[in-house]
């Protein structure tokens, strides 16, 4: 099979293709990435002479063209995805998310590939209440659930997806809050890891109440996997944790300060000034359980496994720490 894979130099873009590497060495991979801010070919080097990599945007016709011509599949991940940046420039956001989606899927169309796997969010849902767990029949069509800039771009993009089922053979994946290795430290836990690193305390909104179904990036890798080759024609899928009991945002600060010993570090509460900061997000993962995948069973355990990474890889997050943090500033 020969496929590409956009943002495959992104978080769960490089968490992918690792993946599908290791777990089908005779594929073919080529990775198209704009390596913005978030993206980092240093996230390929394990892999790097197993893929081709090209070093462009989406939003390019003619490359996207070009590439989708000549492969079978494609694995859509490429977005910008931090919901406070998407405050200050949702026409970004916009742009890359709604338009970038719609280049290829006209693309996808024109040379009639064998399958595109459109990868959206829970956040598209919007806020779940106490107990409830979103099916993928929940998505309404609109932007109207979802609160966040970040979110209502990745809502249109879902809705664009299902608007070209039909015309090729597609599927959407809807993940939950991802954690793992090469996250970029702008995201909560890695910021956290990063911050206690650096004898800094971790920066809570609130009192650290809300509630995220914390999903580790390479069980949603292997879920992408699954649907590539096992998802039915025109399908959605749900792709969560579902952590049992869940688990808070203060109760995860919690146990990091002592898992890296932070003696004296402390948890600082901040006033959250974003317009909409969804409390709690749920999706019911009957389906995607039904093909045969399920997450890893001990959360905790991927947890410390991230966290070692983030101490073992000091010279990878070092020079992105300005970045991270300008957002907050």
């Amino acid at each position: 099979m020969k496929l590409l894979v956009t943002g495959g130099a992104g978080f769960i873009g490089a968490n992918l293709v690792h993946h599908l590497c290791q777990r089908h060495p005779s594929y073919q991979i080529t990775v198209i990435d704009a390596l913005t801010y978030a993206g980092n070919l240093d996230n390929l080097l394990p892999v790097r002479d197993r893929i081709e990599f090209v070093h462009e945007d989406i939003c390019s016709e003619t490359t996207v063209d070009r590439l989708v011509s000549s492969c079978d599949a494609v694995i859509h991940l490429a977005a910008e995805s931090h919901v406070t940046r998407s405050e200050k420039d949702p026409d970004i956001f916009e742009r890359t998310n709604v338009g970038g989606t719609r280049v290829l899927l006209d693309a996808a169309v024109r040379h009639r590939i064998g399958r595109f796997v459109h990868i959206s969010t829970d956040e598209v849902y919007g806020e779940a209440g106490d107990g409830q767990f979103f099916t993928e029949d929940d998505k309404e069509p609109g932007d109207h659930q979802a609160t966040s800039a970040y979110a209502k771009s990745k809502a249109r993009a879902d809705d664009l997806a299902r608007m070209y089922m039909g015309r090729v053979a597609l599927n959407i994946v809807r993940p939950t809050n991802n954690f793992g290795p090469y996250q970029f430290p702008e995201k909560a836990f890695p910021r956290w890891v990063t911050r206690v690193l650096r004898g800094l305390p971790i920066s809570l909104w609130g009192v650290g109440e809300q509630v995220r179904d914390w999903l580790y990036a390479p069980d949603t890798a292997a879920a992408i996997d699954v649907v590539l080759h096992e998802g039915g024609p025109g399908e959605t899928y749900n792709v969560g944790a579902n952590n049992d009991p869940e688990i808070k945002n203060r109760d995860l600060a919690h146990w990091l300060m002592g898992r890296l010993h932070a003696h004296g570090a402390t948890i600082e509460h901040q006033l959250d000034r974003r317009e909409h900061h969804d409390f709690r997000y749920g999706v019911d993962t009957t389906k995607i359980r039904e093909l045969g995948w399920s997450p890893s069973p001990h959360v905790w355990v991927n947890f410390e496994t991230t966290c070692q990474w983030y101490i073992e890889n000091r010279p990878w997050w070092t020079p992105l720490i300005d970045e991270a943090e300008r957002v907050y500033v």
